[in-house]
């Protein structure tokens, strides 16, 4: 497989010298592979197209050769598979273009596009689109295969804000999604090769409210078991956004907290509802303020190390009980490092949306264990730890066990996929085969077939 790659960059630099390319050689190598979850892997090359018709070239040629290949547009893969020795990496980050419509209600983004640079260009025209809480995330790798954030009670998951598609096939064409295709792009875009652009809806918005609360973290068990029961009880209004946190916070130690987003203009009417979530629990610390959507992103992307050791694990729950919250609590209080941290994202209502292949579609709340470490030494540990969590919480109550998880937390090799994407499944099968029946995107994600 080397060797083929090796004649992919030779022909690259003969037939398509434009192109850049990056050789284990080259004195940006190194940066250019650093992933958010470090990897050994080593691909002979990285390729940086800056438009559909160079990534065309790229596919085509890599076909050609049979030669293997990836598609990288942020690198967050939690489960460190963005990566594959001795392959080409078909690096996206370089076409980052946002184009917003004249009406204002969609824009045309690069394929490359990150979370941050996609909400400061939507700022400077008064406009949001859903997104994650880190900004240096891949816009079509986080909306394509789902896509929580705080946004999610009003406006749906990323994969919802999706209303176009250009792709290249793996002849190297590029062409425009049908919406048959589109359906299957909305929970599993990477199985069918780079996508280039995206048409996705915006919304007016000029800033958002993001709110920290920091509760008593004395008795864990009884914390948790307090807020989620009042928390369940609250009929919360669709800009209200909450990120249930277990964490050790710097200068502080091991406590449980609370994100709160409020998606908005109306900052008097979000002041109150944050004012209401402090008071459901002592607390010993609390601050919130008005910020664009593209700083929230930015603050929140400076707490994050980029470039650590471990991966994630998900599980998904249908409610609040005694029995979770318990876990919780004990887990809680024995996160391992500042790199590990429990964090939760609730859908509050079941989904109406019908045209994705997107299977968590009932309300949850989806629990996100990061098990990292800055520290090699450390991963053992932080790996043991968020395991122990999800087996503590997968004994808990069968049926309040949602089948699904969310696969961008997961680990892409071991999914499960009837589960992932239950009666979905078939559909997506169909549309891998129609699209791509020789798998020249077996790299892509999931694993179709």
């Amino acid at each position: 497989m080397a060797a083929a790659v090796q004649a992919v960059v030779s022909s690259l630099q003969t037939n398509h010298a434009s192109i850049q390319l990056h050789t284990t050689e080259s004195s940006e190598y190194d940066a250019l592979r650093k992933t958010f979850i470090l990897t050994p892997a080593r691909p002979t090359a990285i390729a940086r197209p800056k438009n559909a018709d160079e990534v065309a070239a790229l596919v085509k040629t890599c076909r050609e050769n049979q030669a293997d290949f990836t598609i990288r547009t942020g690198g967050h893969s939690c489960s460190g598979e963005t990566l594959v020795d001795n392959s080409l990496v078909i690096d996206m980050r370089d076409i980052a273009y946002v184009k917003v419509s004249d009406d204002k209600k969609s824009a045309k983004i690069g394929g490359g596009v990150q979370l941050g640079g996609l909400l400061e260009a939507l700022g400077e025209h008064g406009l949001v689109t859903p997104c994650g809480t880190v900004s240096s995330v891949g816009y079509v790798g986080w909306s394509t295969l789902g896509g929580y954030g705080p946004f999610l009670s009003l406006c749906g998951f990323g994969a919802d804000q999706i209303i176009g598609a250009k792709l290249v096939r793996n002849n190297g064409d590029v062409f425009e999604a049908d919406d048959e295709l589109l359906k299957g792009i909305r929970g599993a875009g990477p199985v069918f090769g780079p996508i280039v652009e995206l048409t996705i809806k915006v919304y007016p918005l000029k800033e958002m409210l993001s709110g920290t609360i920091i509760f008593d973290s004395s008795n864990m068990i009884s914390t948790w078991s307090t807020l989620s029961e009042k928390v369940q009880n609250l009929a919360l209004p669709g800009p209200a956004q909450l990120q249930f946190l277990g964490m050790e916070f710097p200068g502080v130690g091991k406590v449980t907290g609370m994100l709160f987003t409020w998606v908005s203009d109306d900052h008097d009417e979000g002041r109150k509802w944050f004012d209401k979530i402090a008071d459901l629990a002592p607390n010993v610390m609390k601050m919130v303020e008005s910020k664009t959507a593209s700083k929230m992103l930015e603050d929140n992307n400076k707490l994050v190390a980029y470039g650590v050791y471990g991966r994630s694990y998900t599980i998904s729950l249908k409610k609040w009980t005694p029995e979770v919250a318990a876990v919780m609590g004990k887990h809680n209080a024995t996160v391992p490092n500042f790199n590990c941290m429990i964090c939760v994202h609730s859908l509050r209502a079941d989904s109406e949306y019908k045209e994705s292949v997107f299977g968590s579609r009932e309300a949850h709340h989806m629990v996100e264990i990061i098990a990292m470490a800055a520290d090699a030494d450390q991963t053992e540990t932080a790996l043991a730890w968020g395991q122990l969590v999800r087996k503590d919480l997968r004994e808990t109550d069968q049926e309040n066990i949602l089948s699904s998880t969310y696969i961008s937390l997961e680990g892409f090799k071991d999914a499960d996929l009837e589960k992932i994407y239950n009666k979905h499944l078939p559909t997506l099968v169909d549309l891998k085969r129609k699209y791509d029946a020789d798998n020249v995107f077996r790299n892509g994600v999931p694993k179709v077939i």
